[in-house]
């Protein structure tokens, strides 16, 4: 009946239509959440992370660089920050970021890209069903429709997921690269204060008195 009201082509294309939609409603939930990493996982400057420490930050989505700044001035504050050596209070902070990261980001991606191969092997199946019924019929529209839901969306599906796997490789390196810059600022500015207090005691020590 369908067929009588469609041609072939019309059928087709709304066919392939439809397996598009279907396909890109979970893409583009992971290709948003791409986006927003791409913002979160920024490579900041010196000093813009001085500035944006300082005045705060003004963006939609912060750098995990700014956040990491945060966590580490906050924690070396503390009371106890002596008891601890600076590198373990770098990687605690650091470990906490990546966790942020993996928390509101990747995983989230995973779920999304995971969610479209079986999108494409749904569309794959019914396309094989209905093509079944069209040979069994001879019906040549309805066998034309079968093999656009049974390709278009498996390929549709495909692509989307080589996407978002993509960009969630592309993003973690992203990270790392935000995250060293961090890095370098904190072990330069720990080395500037070991310097400080190296001086401090050789500045105040009083010359010994020539021998007579």
């Amino acid at each position: 009946m369908i067929d009588t009201l469609l041609g072939g082509e019309s059928l087709t294309w709304l066919v392939t239509l439809f397996a598009l939609v279907v396909v890109w409603v979970p893409f583009y939930r992971g290709l948003k959440l791409s986006f927003q990493a791409w913002s979160a996982t920024r490579r900041m400057e010196r000093g813009e992370l001085r500035s944006a420490l300082q005045q705060g930050n003004h963006d939609d989505v912060e750098p995990l660089a700014l956040l990491l700044l945060r966590i580490l001035r906050k924690s070396l504050q503390t009371a106890d920050a002596e008891e601890h050596p600076p590198d373990m209070i770098f990687d605690a902070g650091r470990q906490y970021v990546m966790n942020e990261y993996d928390l509101y980001y990747t995983r989230l991606i995973t779920m999304f890209a995971s969610l479209l191969p079986p999108i494409g092997f749904i569309g794959t199946t019914v396309g094989m069903l209905i093509l079944f019924v069209s040979m069994h019929q001879a019906n040549a529209s309805l066998e034309l429709s079968a093999l656009a839901v049974a390709l278009t969306s498996s390929i549709f599906a495909l692509i989307g997921f080589a996407i978002l796997e993509g960009l969630k490789i592309h993003l973690y390196r992203r990270l790392l690269l935000c995250l060293r810059e961090v890095q370098s600022l904190f072990e330069d500015t720990e080395a500037g204060r070991g310097r400080e207090a190296g001086a401090k005691p050789a500045a105040g020590r009083r010359a010994a008195p020539a021998p007579a």
